[in-house]
């Protein structure tokens, strides 16, 4: 077993929820697939029904376990900084397609600075660069 999912699953214990199969699939879906939409996470999860599937979101959105990217008036999940690697995006304005980076130290040292000079304690940040792919933007 991952220790990602043992630490899933404590979250879950510590905060008063059960350890569904519904909650671990979903769980292993956010796993397997980077960034991904609701509408995506429905058919991947075409087993269970819709009410199960946007309830079991609401409550990792509200533990901390997912991260919701706000993509104009759309929205990825993806697995928060919790059960993966810090990183940021850049999402294409015309495709919707997201791109995680690998964390840059040196970017992080910048905000680390920024804060510091400004007497903030950062607790969470979330950097998007927002343009458009290299197919999007030979059209």
């Amino acid at each position: 077993m991952s220790v990602e999912l043992d630490r899933f699953k404590q979250v879950l214990k510590n905060n008063g929820h059960f350890v569904t199969k519904p909650r671990l699939r979903l769980f292993g879906h956010l796993q397997n697939h980077k960034v991904v939409t609701v509408s995506q996470l429905i058919s991947l999860l075409s087993h269970h029904d819709q009410a199960t599937v946007y309830r079991n979101i609401k409550i990792f959105e509200g533990l901390g376990i997912i991260s919701r990217l706000q993509l104009g008036w759309h929205s990825k999940l993806e697995l928060s900084d919790t059960f993966q690697h810090h990183h940021h995006h850049m999402t294409c304005l015309k495709c919707g397609k997201v791109t995680v980076l690998n964390e840059d130290p040196a970017i992080e040292k910048q905000i680390e600075h920024m804060s510091a000079r400004s007497n903030f304690k950062p607790i969470h940040h979330q950097l998007e660069i927002r343009g458009l792919c290299h197919i999007c933007k030979k059209t």
